[in-house]
């Protein structure tokens, strides 16, 4: 119940004309629960519904209803021993402070100091450069045998990630499989295949409310969104049930190059065949 529960707020996410519906509602609710016209107006969002991730909470918004909760939306400008002090330059003590920091969503940042290199020297990161891509976020071109949990455009704004990952864990597991059945040493996706992936999710991404103006950490600086999967989990799970065997070149050991390889410390050194995750 709760899966397709989640999975059925999909539809205002890919129908902006479903979400300003949906977003009423929501307004409606806000303006049930919080009284105070000046709050209300400070809890309500300046962006479509869905463009950032939905909060689910049946408590949220009756805490802000509570004598001894406040909520300031000037920011901190100083921080004393015993309090803040906000920009309006109001003095609050406190007794202490949760820091929520969030985290960075795209690999080029994450990934900085975690080194993979590819065939012929190519570092993931450079080939990232404008932005991450794999095929269904799992594989990528010029990298054979790397696999990626959670990877480009496999995350979700609407359901479980868990959903996701179970998804890849067993397609991967299928990889492993078929390789050892062409006993085939290395796989590698087609970079025409991968290209083609890439352009679909991207056509699928037009026209949803991530792609409305609002700024998220779904997106990268120029706009495009590196980061959700463009539809239904169990769409999802349905595609990489198996593997399309003619999307990757399979290569034996006698097929590979010898390649000299020397001895490194372990900051320094890095495969040409790696799992990542």
């Amino acid at each position: 119940m709760l899966y397709w529960l989640n999975e059925s707020r999909l539809w205002p996410i890919l129908h902006p004309r479903i979400a300003s519906v949906v977003s009423k509602v929501a307004k409606l609710h806000i303006r049930k629960h919080i009284k105070d016209p000046e709050l209300r107006k400070k809890l309500t969002p300046d962006y479509t519904i869905g463009c950032k991730r939905i909060l689910i909470s049946n408590r949220y918004l009756p805490t802000f209803n509570r004598s001894n909760v406040d909520l300031i939306t000037e920011g901190i400008q100083t921080i004393e021993e015993n309090a803040i002090v906000s920009r309006d330059g109001k003095r609050r003590e406190i007794d202490a402070i949760v820091l929520g920091t969030g985290f960075h969503a795209d690999p080029r940042t994450y990934m900085k100091d975690f080194t993979i290199t590819g065939k012929g020297g190519v570092n993931l990161l450079e080939q990232w450069k404008e932005g991450a891509e794999a095929y269904f976020g799992m594989t990528v071109k010029g990298f054979p045998n790397m696999f990626q949990l959670v990877g480009p455009n496999t995350g979700l704004g609407h359901n479980s990630v868990i959903f996701m990952i179970e998804s890849q864990v067993h397609y991967v597991v299928e990889c492993l499989k078929a390789m050892k059945s062409r006993n085939a040493q290395t796989m590698e996706v087609k970079p025409e295949v991968q290209e083609r992936f890439n352009d679909w999710v991207q056509k699928g991404l037009e026209n949803t409310v991530w792609s409305s103006g609002c700024a998220s950490w779904y997106l990268q600086d120029d706009g495009k969104n590196f980061t959700i999967w463009p539809g239904s989990t169990w769409r999802y799970r349905l595609m990489t049930r198996t593997v399309p065997t003619n999307n990757f070149v399979w290569k034996s050991k006698s097929e590979l190059p010898v390649e000299p390889h020397s001895m490194a410390s372990s900051s320094e050194q890095s495969t040409d065949f790696a799992v990542a995750k």
